[in-house]
């Protein structure tokens, strides 16, 4: 029941984050210039292959790889700030290109690292209270967590969370919120200081000299 419980979550989650990102495409620095053709089919691409080696970093450096493989979600944040709602073909490309290399990341990446990306962009960028928006993308990586203890059994998870009760769901409910708060931290970051700078190149270079 409770796999069935959390697979209607995710998927109502996530519906729900694109939904949103098609509604308030005007509240996100969409870089019009980059939206349309092959730079869009690039910068996509890109930011999956980035976003993939993240997630893949476990697999070839089993120590170090750990610390490095939540920052997959960076990039998914940084397609939704510049492509809004089209940022779900970065996260497809990203799912598709872990498949080819490592079922169980690129399940990880699908039900956790991935959506927790995309939420909470769209989440920090909405309009309302951070405690209130935090509860999107926590509601989101909650069920991807129970996803991934109950029904996938992936055994670092299974190894910390072996019983369902009322103290395992506070947990990951508490974990995923204050995840979710960090990394819509990371987004106003990303947007106040580093997309502007994108935004302002796309503005003084001339149609001949962009990248």
């Amino acid at each position: 029941m409770i796999n069935g419980l959390a697979g209607a979550g995710y998927l109502i989650s996530f519906g729900y984050v694109f939904m949103t990102l098609r509604e308030q495409r005007n509240n996100f620095l969409v870089l019009s210039e980059i939206q349309t053709g092959s730079r869009w089919i690039t910068i996509s691409s890109l930011l999956a292959v980035i976003a993939a080696l993240f997630q893949l970093a476990p697999v070839f450096l089993p120590v170090v790889g750990m610390a490095l493989s939540p920052l997959s979600s960076i990039p998914m944040v940084i397609s939704v700030l510049m492509f809004a709602d089209k940022a779900a073909a970065t996260f497809l490309i990203t799912a598709a290109l872990l498949f080819l290399f490592n079922v169980e990341e690129a399940i990880i990446f699908l039900l956790a690292t991935g959506p927790l990306g995309l939420a909470a962009a769209t989440a920090a960028i909405s309009r309302g209270s951070s405690l209130k928006k935090g509860l999107l993308p926590a509601s989101l990586l909650s069920f991807g967590i129970l996803l991934l203890v109950f029904l996938i059994g992936l055994p670092g998870l299974t190894s910390l969370v072996s019983v369902l009760n009322a103290g395992a769901l506070l947990a990951i409910a508490a974990f995923s919120y204050l995840y979710s708060l960090l990394f819509m931290g990371i987004t106003r970051f990303l947007q106040q200081r580093i997309m502007p700078l994108m935004a302002s190149k796309e503005v003084k270079l001339g149609p001949k000299e962009k990248l």
